[in-house]
């Protein structure tokens, strides 16, 4: 019996020593966010309000990972490559505070979804239908945004871009790659931009 003791306390302990070395060695999760760090966050002037009520994404891009996707129709999900906010959320930020710089406006704000209305100038709303990042081929953009003016008619664009990374380095392919997807979107938002300002002078 002391012999059996003695061997389950042994084993007991290399159980524990074990799972305590995989623990040691798990890989720390890399957060990302669209924010670059030089993010304005909104204009200065007296431009028109712009409300961003909503973010709509694909179930697939919803979620706290980054989304890559790999050769022949794979999706490559990786727990130590993850978003730091929701990533509709960041979506709808980004796009606000290029908006409110483009528009040279301290009057553009994005809600969170379901949050209670203001009346604007503009409603805008955000539907992407794609968001795709690929190492070796970069990323591209599908969002459509619905405009409601105050007064006129209701404006529908759609962008399409497609951005390269700047750097192609394995040690940064995620990064470079999120990097392409603000980009994207500060092209989005200057699509947005330009039809807000044509609006405007039409119905001056």
């Amino acid at each position: 019996m002391p012999k059996l003791i003695h061997n389950l306390t042994a084993l007991f302990a290399m159980s524990t020593a074990l799972l305590l070395a995989a623990c040691g060695t798990t890989p720390k999760a890399s957060l990302y966010t669209l924010d670059d760090g030089n993010l304005v966050v909104s204009g200065q002037g007296t431009g028109p309000s712009v409300l961003l009520s909503s973010t709509s994404l694909p179930e697939l891009l919803d979620r706290p990972q980054v989304v890559l996707r790999g050769a022949d129709q794979r999706i490559i999900l990786s727990e130590q490559q993850r978003w730091a906010e929701p990533l509709r959320s960041g979506i709808s930020r980004i796009v606000a505070a290029d908006l409110g710089r483009l528009l040279n406006s301290a009057r553009v704000a994005a809600l969170p979804n379901g949050a209670p209305h203001f009346d604007a100038d503009f409603r805008l709303t955000l539907h992407v239908q794609r968001l795709e990042a690929q190492v070796d081929r970069g990323v591209d953009l599908d969002l459509l945004w619905v405009l409601q003016p105050r007064q006129g008619t209701e404006i529908i664009g759609r962008s399409q871009i497609h951005e390269v990374p700047e750097t192609v380095a394995s040690d940064g392919a995620v990064a470079a790659l999120v990097a392409a997807q603000r980009r994207a979107l500060g092209r989005t938002a200057a699509d947005i931009a330009a039809a807000i300002r044509s609006s405007s002078q039409a119905t001056r």
